[in-house]
C-alpha cells in the first residue's frame, strides 16, 4: 500500500480511479476532486459485496477492481488509508492520498461540485 502525493495525482488523474470516502454530506458542501468518486467508508465494505450491475446502479460509476489504479482520499487522510486497508482485504489494492482534500485545496487543485450524479440512497 503506497501513497501518492499531489504533484503525482494531480499529474495523472485522467490514469487513476479516485474514490473519495467522505460522508455524502462533506462532499456536497466542499466539493470534489474533479473525476473522483463518492464510496462513503461507512458503506465501502458492504458495497465491494454487491454484483457489479447494483454497485453501478447506486454508486454511479463501475465497481472498483484490481486492474485499476485506485487512489483513495478523504478529508485529511485518515479515513483514506482504513479505506485503502478495506479494499486490501478484498484483495483491491489502493493508494492513499495522505493529504486528501485539505491538501489538494491548499495546492491549488481544482474543485469541482459534489452533487450527486444521481439520487439512489
Amino acid at each position: 500500500m503506497s501513497d501518492i502525493d499531489y504533484s503525482e495525482l494531480s499529474n495523472n488523474l485522467d490514469s487513476v480511479v479516485v474514490l473519495d470516502v467522505r460522508n455524502r454530506d462533506e462532499v456536497e458542501k466542499f466539493g470534489q476532486i474533479p473525476g473522483s468518486h463518492s464510496l462513503p467508508l461507512g458503506e465501502m465494505e458492504d458495497a465491494l459485496q454487491m454484483d457489479d450491475d447494483d454497485f453501478q446502479d447506486k454508486y454511479g460509476f463501475p465497481k472498483p477492481t484490481s486492474d485499476q489504479k485506485l487512489v483513495t482520499s478523504c478529508m485529511k487522510g485518515g479515513r483514506a488509508r482504513k479505506a485503502a486497508e478495506t479494499l486490501a482485504s478484498s484483495g483491491i489494492e489502493a493508494r492513499v492520498y495522505p493529504g486528501s482534500f485539505v491538501d489538494w485545496k491548499a495546492q491549488g487543485g481544482e474543485v469541482v461540485d459534489g452533487k450527486p450524479h444521481h439520487l439512489h440512497h
